[in-house]
């Protein structure tokens, strides 16, 4: 019953804030379920867009908030706007609190993991990170929780059996009040509340989150309430994300708008404020030093792959004739959320270039699958391309396995600049040859040893496609950085911090 009521008052809460939103990332989630939702659901009408809403666009919400309080009767369209640009800029003016460890005795060390999504109910490289990261360390000896955001998985329309759940030796535990507040201060105070409930109830010792700062606002609250420190794992950037989703001659300035600065103003204080800094990459480090944060509290523990990856074989005949793919095909593709700075328009457009032996292969979903699906039948090249869609984590490295080359083609943007991704470290750890942009991400994750290409030019790609060669020093990189070294850098700075 506490589920049902949250689910209606969460839909209701979305619904008031952006309706027009909500029923499109509802299409987007029926699209990925495959279900057919009616057409009327979704009305055709436009909304005709005011310059309050083009200032938000590009990031000027004060400015979009005057010109809302001036203009006096609003649609309801700009009165749903409204309604978002004052809880944006709330969430934006949430200072850190200090934080005053208290002195106890404390034997061995329990950390509480606050995520933004788990698995089974999202799989991405997030959640691969979060869970494989998890288990390393549990097996090191740390007992470890997870607990998820506010209302997760039921936000994202998935039902859970049970607000606690084991999923590979790790306690998961889901966080729900009887109803989702529309107020954001309301929505932190409840956050804050349960989940200092459920760090003191399973005794952590240690409070432990990931970007973006919303999780930073409740991870610092909690600590603050309980006296412990806590850790904030800098993994994306929400304002570079932000700033990739705009029409490219748009980004310079929205780079200077009020809130890619005040998000990452955000970022920088709430990473200041943390006992420890934990990121992905030398060059996140380095970022992050230069906005100030203290080099001393900064540690570096990179994405990693499982130890057994690395020995792993495959029948690949066998596994093509099970998907119906012919032996003498070259198989050139990805693994990954289907975005559109992940590039794989670049690859589409490679493919005109190769000879038709060479096909394309796709595994996994997102908002960008129907745009390329219709880029790859405008270019001829669709009977070449595979779009299989999400799968398993359980068989993922059979559908690695496919494929002979692996490219990553992302965007030359803020963010693919510096997030460096799973998906090209476990390819090496399969022994299969990397193409990926040159981009400083993507060369320090896959050890400078691979191929790297022009971003957006698809000629550069299929020629190092034509050209790329076998290896086996990408399976060595990949022995570098394993889980198990990874828990061991985390249980060191967890008992650093509780010592």
């Amino acid at each position: 019953m506490k589920r049902i009521i949250f689910l209606i008052t969460a839909v209701i809460s979305y619904l008031w804030l952006d309706w027009r939103g909500f029923m499109q990332k509802l299409g987007e989630r029926a699209r990925l379920s495959n279900l057919k939702i009616p057409k009327f659901l979704f009305p055709a009408e436009s909304i005709s867009i005011s310059p309050a809403h083009q200032l938000v666009e590009f990031g000027e919400l004060s400015k979009a908030q005057e010109y809302l309080a001036a203009k006096g009767k609003l649609t309801i369209s700009e009165r749903k706007l409204k309604n978002r640009v004052t809880q944006t800029l709330f969430e934006l003016g949430l200072k850190p609190v200090e934080v005053t460890e208290k002195i106890t005795s404390k034997k061995g060390v329990k950390a509480l993991y606050f995520l933004t999504n788990s698995l089974p109910f999202t799989t991405s490289g997030y959640t691969k990170r979060s869970q494989s990261l998890m288990e390393a360390v549990a097996e090191n000896g740390v007992e470890i929780h997870a607990a998820t955001r506010l209302g997760y998985p039921l936000t994202i329309g998935k039902w859970p059996k049970s607000s606690t759940y084991l999923l590979g030796g790790i306690q998961h535990h889901n966080i729900f009040p009887w109803v989702f507040s529309r107020n954001p201060a309301k929505r932190y105070e409840k956050t804050i509340e349960l989940l200092a409930w459920l760090a003191a109830d399973l005794g952590a010792t240690v409070i432990h989150t990931t970007t973006n700062f919303p999780n930073a606002i409740v991870a610092n609250r909690v600590a603050a309430k309980l006296g412990l420190p806590w850790i904030y794992e800098v993994r994306g950037e929400l304002e570079s994300t932000w700033l990739s989703k705009l029409p490219k001659d748009k980004q310079r300035a929205a780079g200077k708008s009020e809130y890619y600065q005040l998000a990452k103003a955000q970022e920088t204080k709430y990473a200041n404020a943390a006992n420890a800094v934990v990121v992905l990459s030398e060059i996140s480090k380095c970022q992050l030093i230069k906005r100030g944060v203290n080099s001393e509290k900064i540690f570096v523990i990179p994405n990693s792959v499982e130890q057994d990856f690395l020995y792993k074989e495959y029948d690949k005949p066998a596994l093509r004739k099970k998907h119906g793919i012919a032996e003498n095909s070259v198989v050139v593709g990805t693994v990954s959320s289907i975005v559109g700075y992940e590039g794989l328009d670049t690859l589409l457009r490679a493919l005109v270039n190769l000879p038709d032996r060479y096909r394309g292969l796709i595994v996994g979903d997102g908002v960008d699958r129907p745009r390329l699906e219709s880029l790859a039948k405008s270019l001829g090249v669709n009977s070449r391309v595979d779009f299989v869609g999400n799968q398993s984590s359980q068989t993922i490295d059979e559908w690695y396995s496919l494929l002979d080359i692996f490219v990553v083609p992302r965007k030359d943007t803020a963010v693919c600049r510096t997030v460096t991704p799973i998906k090209a470290l476990t390819a090496q750890a399969l022994g299969i040859p990397v193409i990926t942009s040159d981009l400083p991400a993507l060369r320090e994750v896959t050890g400078g040893i691979e191929a790297y290409v022009i971003p957006e030019d698809s000629n550069d790609l299929a020629n190092k496609i034509l050209e790329v060669q076998p290896h086996t020093k990408g399976k060595e990189w990949a022995a570098s950085r394993t889980w198990n070294h990874a828990a061991e850098s985390l249980r060191s700075i967890y008992r650093m911090l509780t010592s």
